[in-house]
Formats: structure tokens, C-alpha cells, sequence
């Protein structure tokens, strides 16, 4: 009987302990109208904790969702339909938001791309744009008072600037020399703010003068993040070269390094008592340094891929990180211990319904192809089907025991759903072609992959972009060999498939709307109805049993709805 109790009790520990760790993945708040369903929370940005501490804010693709601090749950999402980035801060007081936005549809000049959105917390209104931005900027930070911004510039176009955060006018603007993109960070009382470029320096500006006060040289490498210490005497600079540096703010001379002797370094922070800098590098490793005996304290793992950010929560007792493996982990500062894994967060580029309509597969940006149950938007299984190349397009064959996934660039992999392991592939390019599109720059991506209905043959089709030109191939399911050309000419090629009834081919949707159809059977052409130039130009995805459609949105997130009774091919 005791021994019961001792199996049952620690049966509910161990459970308890795996909740408290468990990944938060409920992507279902503030669905679009009419929508049963979402899969992914858009793709990763960047991480802060509001200035009150209440709420973890993590920025997507599709808006900027926050947290509980503790336990992860989802509180709610600020949806903004014109992010470009996930680049975004918080105003001291909590009442506004800075983010980077497309700038097109918001400002009168066409070359101003993109804009820094200044935005109400509560309400979404729009309180002040900072225009004047032709490519992304890499940073954005306010300062103490709450009255400027600084905005660090980004990709040949770089500049330090500075805003009016009320009125969103220009105060300031130095060229820098950085390309690869500047970071920006206000010192704690304002005064000073500092910067850095891929001249392998960081900077010390008079925030009232604009003036450089110091600079800070000694990194071999590219400067990726800047913190200051919490008293502002100090500013730590993580570099990849795989140190961090230490600069007095006073007399602007080094005063330590602290070496990783691992990977490069790519973000850092200080604790807010300041005994502690925690960084992250490009192995996924997190390393917390002590201050004080400028001895390395404890090194984290947990991540599998570069640590992009890290913030501390107000108190200093809890910490959090966003890795490029698209998760975030919530660390017990004292203990070293993950809290909480929160995840779903990823670039969907295409999707699939399982012939039973009963999974939906996946194919995302980070390389991996997952299964979704349709009914409860989990994760059913998830595996890697290309390491080193993006994948693009999916496809489910007839019986369900095949994905085909497209390496854009070059094949299409086929991968067994239930192992996940490569059964075969299909290879538009040998060395010869490889080796001429090189050298006529020319750039094909596979835009569609279709299966007939017996499930014996694919179709799929290539789109030159670079030459306006297209291509629709035929192949041999079972054993991946090409049957022929269908078409190869003038005019790019977006969508394929086989008609309903296996007897067309049918593929649209180049620059010039034409469609082309052929006879299944004999290979020839013939004339296009008006059922076949609708058949494919659409993005919606039918389930199988009618019930339910899915869509890939422009947010890179996928979307579920009951399917209406009226048409769907517009």
C-alpha cells in the first residue's frame, strides 16, 4: 500500500514538472473571423519583458504576442497586419510601441519602403511615423524619458538616427560605415547611447551634442550586441570573435575581456542587480559570467541553434532567450533551470491535407516538415528533410505514405510520412544545367508539385523569374524518373496539377495569365476551358471530405476555416 502511494504521488510530481516545462504551442487567440483554427505564431523576432514586468511581448510575422512572465500562458496577441519585421521596443511607460513596418501604403514617398510605427498598447491607434527608411534598420531603442528614439540603420543603407517619439520628426542623423547593420542601445540615464557596425567598433555618442565621445576598439570581429550595466559606468560588447569586452563609460578605456573560447557571440545582457552578464552564442549555449570576479559562473544549454536575444525580467529573477531553432526558453535565473519552452513559431511556406483530411503537413522555412492534427492544431510528428537547403513546396501522394517536398532550387525530395527518412528524389538539373543556369544567371524555383490521382505519376513545374521563362516536368512516382517535358518556354509557370478526374494536366498562373492543358494520356495540348484557367489559380486548400479549407496567409501562418458553400476558385 505504500509503495502505491509512493508510485502515485511521484507520478503527479513528475507530471507537474513536465507541465511547468512543457512548450506553450496554442496559436487560437484573436483568430480571423470565420477561421476554427491557426497553425504557427508567425516567424520569430525578437523578445522583451514590458517595463512593468507583467507580460513576456514576443514579436512575429503576424503581430506581437504576449505572455505571462512564469508560466508562459498566452495572454494575447497585438495583431499588426503591416509588420515587416519583428524589430520592435517598449516605451518606459509601457503606453507605446515602436516596430518596423512596410512603409509603402503609409507615407507619400515611394522610395521610403519602410517606417517605425509608433503605436498605442491598449488601443493599436497609430501615435507617430518615422519615415525615411529605403531598406529594413536593424535596431530601435528608446531612451529613459521616453522622448526620443534611436533607430540603427541596416544592409548598405546605415545610419544612427534620432526621432522625436511624440511627433515622429527627425532630430539627427550620422552615416555609418557598418553594412551589415548598426546596433543601437540607450545608456540608463540617457545621456550617452552607443553603437556598433561591422568595422568591428562600437561607439559612445553625447545623446544632447551628438557628438562621439569614444571609441571602443579591439574585437577582431563584427560587434553583434551592446549592454550597459545597470549603474551605466560599464559597456559590454559581445562580438564574433568570441569575447566580450568590457569599456569604462567615463574615460572610454577597456577595462576587461571576458573569452568564451566556443562560438561567436551574438547577444548579451546584464542582470538588474549588475553581478551577472548572460550571453548567448552561435552554438545555442548561454553563459552567465560574474561581474564581480569576472569569472565564467555557469553555461546553459538547452537551445540547439544561435541565441538571438536575451532579456531579463525586472525583478532579476527570471531571464529569457529566442534561438534561431524557434523556441523561446524562460530560465530560473538562481537555479539555472528552464521554466518554460514556449514554441510554434516558425515560416510556413506551403501546405498539404493528408487524403484522410485528417493531417496537414507542413513545410517551413527552418527545414523541417511537421503533421498537424486538423481537429486539435497539434503537432503530430515533425523531421528534417533537407539540413544545409530551404525547402519550398509539398505534396501528399494518394495513399498517404509519401510527402513530396521541393528543394526549390534544384529537386524534390520524397520522404516516407512515417519515418520521415528520404525514399527517393526527383532531379531537374544535372551538372551541365547547374553549371548553365550559372552562367546565363539564370534563377528557377519549383513552384508547384502535384501527384495524379492513381498516385503513379508527379507533375511539377519550374518558374525562371529571373528570365520569365517556365518549365512543367513529368515523373514517375515510383522511381523518380523523368517521362518527359511538357512544357519549356517563354512565360513562367506557378501552379500545376492533375484535373480531379486524372485526365488533364493543367497548369496557370505565369505573368501573362495564360493556361495550359494537356491530355493525361497522350501528352497533347489542348484548348483550355473556363473550369481549367480556375481549377488551380488559387491559394485555398480543400479537405478532402469538403468540410474545411486551409490557407497559407501572408503572415507565414496557416489558417483553417469550415468551408462556405459558395465558390471557391475566386
Amino acid at each position: 500500500m505504500k509503495t502505491s502511494l509512493f508510485l502515485i504521488f511521484t507520478l503527479i510530481f513528475v507530471l507537474i514538472c513536465c507541465l511547468s516545462t512543457s512548450a506553450q504551442n496554442n496559436a487560437q487567440i484573436c483568430l480571423p473571423k470565420g477561421a476554427v483554427a491557426r497553425i504557427g505564431k508567425g516567424t520569430l523576432g525578437e523578445i522583451r519583458f514590458s517595463p512593468d514586468g507583467r507580460k513576456l511581448a514576443v514579436s512575429t510575422s503576424l503581430g506581437i504576442w504576449l505572455h505571462e512572465p512564469n508560466t508562459g500562458e498566452e495572454l494575447d496577441l497585438l495583431e499588426r497586419p503591416h509588420t515587416h519585421t519583428a524589430l520592435f521596443a517598449f516605451s518606459p511607460d509601457n503606453q507605446t510601441i515602436a516596430s518596423l513596418s512596410w512603409g509603402s501604403r503609409l507615407t507619400s514617398n515611394k522610395y521610403n519602403r519602410y517606417v517605425v510605427k509608433v503605436w498605442d498598447t491598449n488601443t493599436g491607434e497609430d501615435k507617430a511615423i518615422l519615415s525615411g527608411f529605403r531598406l529594413p534598420i536593424n535596431s530601435i531603442a528608446y531612451s529613459p524619458d521616453g522622448e526620443t528614439i534611436v533607430t540603427g540603420g541596416a544592409h548598405y543603407c546605415n545610419s544612427v538616427r534620432l526621432w522625436n517619439a511624440q511627433t515622429g520628426e527627425n532630430i539627427y542623423t550620422s552615416r555609418m560605415k557598418s553594412k551589415l547593420g548598426t546596433f543601437v542601445v540607450f545608456s540608463p540615464d540617457g545621456t550617452t547611447f552607443t553603437s556598433s557596425g561591422d568595422d568591428n567598433v562600437a561607439y559612445l555618442w553625447d545623446t544632447e551634442t551628438r557628438i562621439q565621445k569614444f571609441t571602443f576598439v579591439g574585437h577582431t570581429k563584427y560587434v553583434f550586441s551592446i549592454a550597459y550595466s545597470p549603474d551605466g559606468k560599464t559597456i559590454a560588447t559581445a562580438s564574433g570573435d568570441g569575447t566580450i569586452r568590457l569599456w569604462d563609460t567615463i574615460t572610454g578605456t577597456h577595462k576587461t575581456t571576458l573569452t568564451s573560447k566556443i562560438e561567436a557571440i551574438m547577444s548579451l545582457t546584464y542582470s538588474p542587480d549588475g553581478n551577472t552578464i548572460v550571453c548567448g552564442n552561435t552554438k545555442g549555449e548561454i553563459q552567465l559570467w560574474d561581474t564581480r570576479t569576472e569569472k565564467l559562473k555557469s553555461t546553459l544549454t538547452g537551445h540547439n541553434r544561435k541565441v538571438k536575444s536575451i532579456v531579463f525580467a525586472p525583478d532579476g529573477k527570471t531571464f529569457a532567450t529566442a534561438s534561431s531553432d524557434n523556441t523561446i526558453r524562460l530560465w530560473d535565473s538562481t537555479t539555472g533551470k528552464t521554466k518554460v519552452i514556449l514554441t510554434g513559431y516558425m515560416e510556413i511556406h506551403s501546405a498539404a491535407y493528408s487524403p484522410d483530411g485528417t493531417i496537414i503537413a507542413t513545410a517551413s522555412r527552418d527545414k523541417m516538415v511537421r503533421l498537424w492534427d486538423v481537429q486539435t492544431g497539434k503537432i503530430r510528428k515533425s523531421f528534417t528533410v533537407s539540413k544545409n537547403v530551404l525547402i519550398g513546396k509539398i505534396a501528399y501522394s494518394p495513399d498517404g505514405e509519401t510527402i513530396a517536398v521541393a528543394r526549390p532550387f534544384d529537386k524534390i525530395l520524397l520522404v516516407n510520412t512515417l519515418t520521415g527518412k528520404r525514399k527517393g528524389s526527383l532531379n531537374h538539373f544535372g551538372l551541365v544545367d547547374k553549371i548553365i543556369n550559372v552562367i546565363q544567371d539564370r534563377e528557377y524555383s519549383i513552384s508547384s508539385i502535384a501527384y495524379s490521382p492513381d498516385g503513379k505519376t508527379i507533375v511539377s513545374s519550374l518558374d525562371c523569374y529571373t528570365h520569365e521563362k517556365g518549365s512543367v516536368y513529368l515523373w514517375q512516382a515510383k522511381t523518380g524518373r523523368q517521362i518527359r517535358t511538357l512544357f519549356k518556354g517563354q512565360g513562367g509557370v506557378r501552379n500545376v496539377e492533375f484535373s480531379q478526374d486524372g485526365k488533364k494536366i493543367i497548369a496557370t498562373g505565369d505573368w501573362k495569365e495564360k493556361t495550359r492543358v494537356w491530355d493525361a494520356k497522350t501528352m497533347k495540348k489542348l484548348p483550355p476551358t473556363h473550369m481549367d484557367k480556375t481549377h488551380v489559380f488559387k491559394r485555398i486548400l480543400v479537405s478532402p471530405d469538403n468540410t474545411t479549407t486551409a490557407q497559407v496567409e501572408h503572415n507565414y501562418t496557416m489558417v483553417i476555416r469550415k468551408r462556405e458553400t459558395t465558390s471557391l476558385s475566386e
